[in-house]
C-alpha cells in the first residue's frame, strides 16, 4: 500500500486525513500532491471555513517517505565512459522549488487551519504542522526535525518561522540537535497551541473548528490574508524564497571517512536498519 489522503467536507469543515498508519503516515511524493488537492478542495468549497488536517491511526505524519530520499532528483544517469553522474543542479533546483511550494500553499491558505497532531510528527509532517494557524497536540505528541542527522545541519524550509516562534536559540538547538521534543517541551517552546489527552484531541479540535465556523466568512478570509501580510512584513515568508536553494546546496554534501552516511547505509542495508544505524551514530557520539 503506498497510502492515500482522505477528504471529507461537512459542517462548514474540511477534513484532510494523512491515511498510511501502517508506515506511521510517511507521505510519498503522490500523497504530498494528493494532500495538495485537498487543499484545492477545500479553498474553492464556499461553505468550508476551517481546515482539520490530521493522521490517520496513532501518528499525525514521520514526513517524508525515507525510501524516496535520496531518488527524488531522478533516475542516476551515466557518461559515456559508464560512471554515474550526479544529477544536475538545476533538475535538483526544480524538485527542491516544487517540493517548497507544497508547504508554501499551506502557509498562505486564504482559510484557517488547524492540525491535531499525534504521536510523531517529523521532518515534512513537523512543517505541515508549523505552517498551519492553530496547532492541538495530544499528550502523545513526538515532533522534531530527526531528518538533520542525515547532514543538512539546520538547512530547514521554515528556518524563519522556527527563530519566529521559538527564538533563534531554541529554534537551532530544535535542527542542529536533531532531537525529538515531547508534547509538554513543543507546549513551552510554541510549536503548539494546547496539550490535551490523546483521547480528547478529536474533541478539542471540534470545539475549535466549531468556534471558527460561526465567523462570517468574509471575516476568516480577510483575517487571514492579514495574517499572510503581516508574516511578509516580518520577512517571515522570505523562506519561500531561499528555502529550496538552501536544500539543494545542503543535500549535496561531502560525507568523508569517519561520517555517517545515510545514503549509502540504506542502500547496503535498507530505510529500517540505516534509521537504527542513523540514530545510534549520534547516541554513541553523545556518551563519549
Amino acid at each position: 500500500m503506498t497510502g492515500s489522503i482522505d477528504y471529507l467536507a461537512k459542517d462548514g469543515r474540511a477534513y484532510i486525513t494523512i491515511n498510511r498508519p501502517e508506515k506511521k503516515n510517511a507521505m510519498t511524493n503522490a500523497m504530498l500532491d494528493q494532500l495538495m488537492e485537498g487543499y484545492d478542495l477545500a479553498e474553492a468549497d464556499d461553505d468550508v471555513r476551517v481546515v482539520v488536517l490530521q493522521g490517520a491511526g496513532e501518528d499525525f505524519t514521520t514526513g517524508h517517505d525515507l525510501a524516496e530520499v535520496g531518488n527524488e532528483y531522478g533516475e542516476t544517469t551515466y557518461d559515456d565512459k559508464g560512471r554515474p553522474r550526479k544529477p544536475s543542479q538545476r533538475a535538483r533546483l526544480l524538485h527542491d522549488k516544487r517540493y517548497l511550494e507544497r508547504f508554501e500553499r499551506v502557509f498562505k491558505f486564504l482559510k484557517p487551519t488547524l492540525s491535531l497532531v499525534k504521536g510523531y510528527c517529523l521532518g515534512g509532517g513537523l512543517y505541515l504542522a508549523e505552517a498551519s494557524d492553530l496547532v492541538i497536540a495530544a499528550d502523545t505528541a513526538k515532533m522534531g526535525h530527526p531528518e538533520q542527522k542525515l547532514g543538512l545541519s539546520g538547512a530547514a524550509y521554515f528556518a524563519a518561522w522556527e527563530m519566529m516562534a521559538m527564538g533563534p536559540r531554541k529554534a537551532r538547538e530544535l535542527l542542529l540537535m536533531a532531537d525529538v521534543w515531547d508534547a509538554q517541551t513543543c507546549l513551552a517552546n510554541g510549536l503548539v497551541n494546547k496539550v490535551v489527552p490523546r483521547a480528547s484531541l478529536s474533541d478539542a479540535g471540534e470545539e475549535w473548528a466549531e468556534r471558527i465556523v460561526r465567523l462570517p466568512r468574509d471575516g476568516i478570509v480577510m483575517g487571514k490574508a492579514a495574517t499572510n501580510l503581516a508574516m511578509e512584513s516580518l520577512g517571515i515568508t522570505s523562506q519561500f524564497s531561499y528555502g529550496h536553494m538552501l536544500h539543494t546546496l545542503a543535500t549535496n554534501v561531502r560525507y568523508e571517512a569517519d561520517e555517517y552516511n545515510f545514503m549509502k547505509q540504506r542502500r547496503d542495508k535498507g530505510v529500517r536498519a540505516s534509521n537504527h544505524d542513523r540514530e545510534a551514530f549520534y547516541v554513541k557520539k553523545e556518551e563519549e
